[in-house]
């Protein structure tokens, strides 16, 4: 999970997969399908934004894409999320593991609302957890030419380049992409 995670955040910090903190992951990676991973990303980039603004605030200078922008790109993606939710929600429950194991039985189990809310509580904290100060610079200017591109677009093309680095390293820690 965690090259998963790093993969899309320094491509524009954008949407590790989501799971509980507490959570332990599969013990066998998890495979998404391009259509599955674009989902969960792009339902996942607010909070993936909003962590990255938040860690990488004080290393960047005021003028910074992400300090002047990043709350408004955030919101402007989160105005889609409801859209992309049916589909990402299955591609969540498959980055939790067998849906028989205890952990992922009990999400499962939780209202939909519940499981929503765990899901973005944890991206942006998992995000603002995981980035590398000195990667602030790179995700900032990352983000900014990104940022003309609706949520489809910049989930769609995070979900290309973890099919084109799944070419050379076809297991991203816990989550892989499935091969056609």
């Amino acid at each position: 999970m965690h090259a998963f995670a790093r993969t899309l955040a320094l491509a524009a910090a954008f949407a590790p997969a989501l799971a509980a903190p507490s959570v332990a992951f599969a013990a066998e990676p998890a495979c998404l399908t391009k259509k599955e991973a674009t989902a969960l990303i792009a339902y996942a980039l607010p909070q993936a934004i909003n962590g990255t603004t938040r860690r990488c605030a004080a290393s960047l200078p005021a003028n910074s894409f992400l300090r002047r922008e990043g709350a408004q790109l955030a919101a402007r993606y989160a105005g889609q999320k409801n859209r992309y939710w049916p589909q990402a929600r299955p591609a969540f429950m498959k980055t939790l593991g067998t849906q028989g194991d205890g952990a992922a039985k009990m999400i499962a189990g939780l209202p939909d609302e519940t499981v929503r809310q765990m899901a973005d509580a944890f991206v942006e904290g998992f995000v603002a957890q995981r980035i590398a100060l000195k990667s602030c610079n790179k995700l900032d200017l990352a983000i900014d030419l990104l940022s003309p591109l609706p949520p489809e677009n910049t989930a769609g093309l995070i979900a290309l380049t973890l099919d084109v680095a799944g070419a050379a390293d076809p297991k991203l820690g816990k989550v892989t992409l499935c091969r056609d």
